[in-house]
């Protein structure tokens, strides 16, 4: 968690498609090494899609610059001993230092509730 937590900037936001947010480095590799330890008991990804995009002049919404755009299949069991399986997207945008700064991730939180439920 430590090294791919090097690759976020201090300001980083973490949004999710539901309306919640983390922000702060310090906050947002607090609730990922809290959802590692005491929710998630494995996960992997498969069928990775990598897709990099350079924003020249926003249209709406996002931020220029450069960004990553990222689609693949979750696979997670759960501490209650249930597991789910879901595909994710995932955008990534990255600050003059190459870090990334802003996360969206767009999933469904009912699969991940139900098998986060006792």
């Amino acid at each position: 968690m430590d090294s791919w937590g090097n690759s976020l900037a201090d300001n980083v936001v973490w949004l999710w498609n539901n309306g919640d947010s983390v922000a702060g480095k310090t906050a947002v590799m607090a609730y990922w090494k809290d959802r590692r330890a005491n929710a998630i008991d494995s996960i992997s990804f498969a069928n990775d899609i990598w897709l990099p995009v350079k924003v020249n002049a926003p249209q709406k919404t996002e931020q220029a610059g450069v960004w990553l755009l990222g689609w693949y299949q979750i696979m997670a069991k759960y501490k209650t001993g249930k597991s789910m399986s879901q595909w994710s997207h995932i955008d990534y945008h990255f600050d003059a230092n190459d870090k990334v700064d802003r996360v969206i991730q767009y999933l469904d939180r009912a699969p991940i509730n139900a098998a986060n439920t006792k």
